[in-house]
C-alpha cells in the first residue's frame, strides 16, 4: 500500500510540473520551431555536417524560434540573431509538423519495399532501383 501511494504521489508531481513550453508558450510559431534548449548548452554549426561555430548557455539560447530547414540527419536550421545556424536536434526542445523526411538505405536482401513490423515505413519515398534480368 505504501508504494502504491509513493508512486500516485510521483505521478501527481510529475503532471503537476510539465516544462513551460510544453503548456503552449510557443503557440504564435505556426510549423516547425525549436522551442527551447534542453542540454546546460546548445552547440550552433554553421551547416547540417559542418563545423561548431560556438555554443550557447541554456539561459542565453533564444526560445520559439522557427525552423527555416530540416537535413537529412535531423539537423535543424533557425535564425540567431539574424544569421542563420544549425542546431543538433538532441540538445534543443522541438516540435516538427507536417511529413518527415524519408528514410532510404539499402535493407537485408536488397528490398526497399517490404513494410512489416519495426521497418513498415522504412523506404517509402526512396527511389527504387530497377531489377536486372
Amino acid at each position: 500500500m505504501k508504494k502504491r501511494t509513493i508512486l500516485l504521489t510521483a505521478f501527481a508531481l510529475a503532471l503537476g510540473t510539465a516544462p513551460a513550453w510544453a503548456s503552449g508558450e510557443c503557440a504564435g510559431v505556426t510549423g516547425d520551431a525549436v522551442l527551447s534548449a534542453r542540454t546546460p548548452q546548445v552547440d550552433l554549426y554553421d551547416a547540417p555536417n559542418g563545423k561548431r561555430i560556438k555554443s550557447l548557455d541554456d539561459d542565453k539560447f533564444p526560445k520559439c524560434l522557427a525552423v527555416t530547414q530540416r537535413a537529412p540527419n535531423m539537423m535543424l536550421q533557425v535564425s540567431i540573431g539574424g544569421a542563420p545556424v544549425w542546431v543538433p536536434p538532441h540538445m534543443v526542445n522541438y516540435r516538427l509538423t507536417g511529413k518527415k523526411p524519408a528514410i532510404c538505405r539499402n535493407l537485408a536482401m536488397g528490398g526497399n519495399d517490404t513494410k512489416v513490423g519495426a521497418t513498415r515505413a522504412l523506404g517509402e519515398d526512396c527511389p527504387h532501383k530497377k531489377a536486372t534480368p
